[in-house]
């Protein structure tokens, strides 16, 4: 009994922004840019879809503010053979700083490679063909976006 009780209190409590934020990069994005569409893992981290319109799918975190939203692109270019994928996180109560320590660590091990950037508000990490930026303009949501172009990846 205590276990379930236990079990319903992490289950209906809100994770913090950096716990949240990895793992959508993990168990959404990275997938999902590597040709994965399984949503389950969208709807385990509490999303629903606001709207669809082909290959566009555009979620909203399920809490009270509606802090995150997620929008996944797919779409294969039948004249040049590109396929071209992209998972964008906009995390609205997310600072800048508290996104890039939560996915630092898992790119990292993932052997992504962070790219030198000017800017002190944007970071660019890549590896095959899969491009990770993180950005935040003054006064604004934290947005990752997650890319994936065959072009990039050599084919």
């Amino acid at each position: 009994m205590l276990a379930a009780v236990f079990a319903a209190a992490l289950v209906s409590a809100p994770l913090p922004p950096d716990d949240i934020t990895r793992n959508v990069l993990v168990d959404v994005c990275l997938p999902f840019v590597n040709g994965d569409s399984d949503r389950a893992a969208v709807e385990f981290l509490g999303f629903t879809v606001a709207s669809e319109d082909g290959a566009v799918v555009d979620m909203v975190s399920s809490d009270e503010r509606q802090a995150y939203l997620l929008r996944l692109a797919g779409g294969d270019d039948a004249e040049d053979g590109e396929v071209r994928r992209t998972c964008t996180l906009q995390a609205r109560g997310a600072a800048l700083d508290t996104v890039k320590r939560a996915i630092r660590q898992p790119l990292e091990q993932a052997g992504f490679t962070a790219e030198p950037v000017e800017a002190a508000n944007r970071l660019i990490w890549t590896r095959q063909g899969v491009t990770v930026s993180v950005r935040q303009n003054e006064g604004r949501a934290t947005v990752v976006r997650v890319s994936y172009s065959s072009l990039e990846a050599g084919g």
